[in-house]
């Protein structure tokens, strides 16, 4: 194996954990800082009320992008797995 191979497969490892986690990360950036608005406009600073919002959040977010996330990371995996035939 060569070492730009493992570079291309790092990368693209690196990629594909952006493309999966990122719906999730991004339905807690926005909950959260909509959240963090109105706990700031009601000077309510309780940290269980942000918390309860966003694992919610990323709940119905997992669940609506499941079927696509298990699809991706079974095509790079499948991908991955196809290609080690060629490094022998």
């Amino acid at each position: 194996m060569e070492l730009s191979h493992a570079v291309d497969w790092s990368r693209q490892a690196l990629w594909m954990a952006l493309l999966l986690g990122g719906p999730a990360l991004i339905a807690a950036l926005v909950v959260g800082l909509v959240i963090n608005v109105g706990q700031t406009l009601t000077q309510l600073h309780e940290p269980v009320v942000g918390l309860i919002p966003r694992l919610a959040a990323v709940a119905v977010v997992l669940l609506l992008v499941l079927p696509w996330m298990l699809g991706r990371w079974v095509a790079f995996a499948a991908e991955l797995i196809g290609a080690i035939p060629d490094l022998i």
